[in-house]
């Protein structure tokens, strides 16, 4: 009897042990704690080993401003750029002493919430010899930077002619604690410009600041039990400062002070839509950088990550993208990000609030034309696994690096990169593109109504007769993409017969639609309804 008494004790007991695990995820941050103390010990044993490391010295005065701006992000929830301290140190690297200025860098607190591991930005004094040709430069953990990932675009930028930014890998030393691996990567500053060989021009791009003001103002309010500021954050791209990157004060007066207002005006009509994005942007270069992201997996095309670079040759802006965002622990395989495909926001796990920039870009159809041909042709071939392949010895080694340092963590995939391309390929080419169907036809013109059934835009080309002749339409017609959870439209178009009877009611069932899916090669055909409500 006591031995059944214990059983039954036993078994509630796990019972509610696994509603209370399950209810408040113990086992998931269990996981995570025993995962964070694997890799802290590989870090360690990795750390015994010489290695290719920076070393920074920081006296503890200037090391406890640091401490100060980390404690009020923490306790603010975020990290401003009027909090963050510029603080003079020491950087060693290959025996060459070098004097610095040293900060914190990032907005939230992946790049600070650890108690030893936080991101920096980098000057070195005028004094002192660059570092990789640059003065100016990040150190970041590869967790805050999608470990291999930024490397890839990197290098992909970098083969495809548009300004990339250096990125290495050294273990970091700061006041004699071994950190293990972090990425080295390049500022925004006219040694970046120099290294890529581009003329000297500013580089502008929207201001952050409103942003983060309004979203903790936002997040207080809502503790409070409002819904929010009125001045809701997701209006800051039509507010929002256009401003310079670096822009020194010696540079007031000359011509470059001359490119700087000529810069901020082109981004702003961007906004305002006065100009053609082309008139605006190298589009080339701009469709090349939102194809690439997209075939990488990046979970969003950020402009307030995005700089744009004034070239005075082109009196065009030209971007400079960083930042991959490709997350592993995302269920890649049942979920995608769609701001590649257009700007609606319809899955809860795109992030929100980055709508209108792409808006404006995909409203013009020569843009969109011309980044969705760019898509294609980067999404034929296995483009990064190419790209890896002729990198082969760099990426091994800086593989080994981030694994060694991260051993519980997914750092790269194949896999996930083949996902994205076969789904951007399925998507280039949809099962079914437009319903056509029979309107009228009277003095020689056939009038069909055209409905497109998916995202993105079509061209309608003609029509193909049984006797494979083709009626073309005089002006190429585009039906833009369907809006997601929006019922189809219907437009109309003619199409001169030329006394051709094919084209009348009792025959037109029997002719087909030519169509093009925006920035496709392939031509496709679909047949043409008789009745309206015609079931094909």
């Amino acid at each position: 009897m006591i031995k059944n008494i214990k059983k039954f004790l036993i078994i509630i007991l796990i019972f509610f042990l696994g509603i209370f695990t399950e209810r408040f995820e113990y086992d998931k941050k269990a996981a995570y704690l025993f995962e964070n103390i694997y890799d802290n010990i590989s870090r360690s044993v990795y750390n015994l080993f010489p290695k290719d490391k920076i070393k920074i010295t920081i006296d503890q005065k200037n090391y406890q401003k640091i401490l100060d701006s980390r404690k009020k992000a923490i306790d603010e929830g975020i990290l401003y750029e009027e909090t963050q301290k510029w603080v003079n140190a020491k950087l060693i690297y290959n025996e060459i002493n070098r004097d610095i200025e040293i900060r914190l860098k990032g907005v939230f607190d992946d790049h600070w919430s650890d108690p030893n591991r936080w991101s920096f930005k980098i000057k070195i004094k005028r004094n002192s010899k660059p570092l990789n040709q640059t003065n100016r430069f990040n150190l970041q953990t590869p967790e805050t930077s999608s470990y291999v990932y930024e490397w890839l675009l990197m290098k992909a930028l970098q083969q495809e002619d548009l300004i990339s930014l250096e990125t290495k890998y050294y273990d970091l030393e700061i006041n004699g604690k071994n950190l293990g691996a972090y990425m080295f990567q390049g500022g925004i500053s006219d040694d970046l410009l120099k290294i890529n060989k581009k003329k000297i021009g500013p580089i502008v791009g929207f201001s952050k600041n409103l942003f983060l003001k309004e979203f903790i103002n936002s997040k207080k309010l809502n503790e409070l039990g409002a819904t929010g500021s009125l001045n809701g954050i997701e209006d800051n791209f039509w507010r929002e400062k256009i401003e310079p990157v670096q822009f020194s004060k010696n540079k007031l007066g000359s011509i470059q002070e001359t490119y700087l207002n000529e810069a901020i005006m082109l981004l702003d009509s961007f906004r305002r839509e006065e100009k053609k994005i082309d008139q605006i942007f190298d589009v080339k270069k701009l469709s090349k950088i939102m194809a690439l992201r997209a075939l990488l997996g990046s979970s969003e095309f950020d402009y307030r990550d995005t700089k744009f670079y004034y070239n005075p040759s082109t009196k065009l802006l030209e971007p400079i993208t960083k930042e991959s965002h490709v997350d592993l622990n995302f269920d890649f395989k049942n979920h995608y990000f769609s701001w590649w495909i257009d700007s609606t926001n319809i899955k809860p796990h795109r992030p929100a609030n980055k709508s209108f920039f792409l808006d404006i870009l995909y409203n013009d159809l020569a843009f969109h034309e011309l980044y969705l041909t760019q898509l294609n042709e980067f999404s034929k071939p296995k483009y990064f696994e190419n790209l890896i392949l002729n990198n082969k010895d760099e990426f091994d080694k800086i593989y080994k690096i981030i694994k060694n340092n991260y051993p519980s963590k997914k750092i790269f995939s194949s896999e996930q990169l083949e996902i994205n391309r076969v789904r951007i390929q399925d998507f280039l080419n949809p099962m079914m593109g437009v319903n056509a169907y029979f309107s009228s036809y009277k003095k020689n013109l056939l009038n069909l109504n055209i409905s497109n059934l998916q995202r993105l835009p079509v061209k309608i080309i003609g029509i193909e007769l049984t006797d494979g002749s083709k009626i073309l339409v005089n002006k190429k017609t585009t039906i833009r993409g369907k809006k997601p959870q929006l019922a189809t439209k219907n437009i109309s178009i003619k199409f001169d017969c030329k006394f051709k009877e094919e084209c009348n009611k009792t025959m037109i069932a029997n002719q087909k639609l030519l169509f093009q899916v925006l920035g496709q090669e392939k031509i496709k055909k679909t047949s043409i309804s008789l009745n309206y409500f015609k079931s094909e």
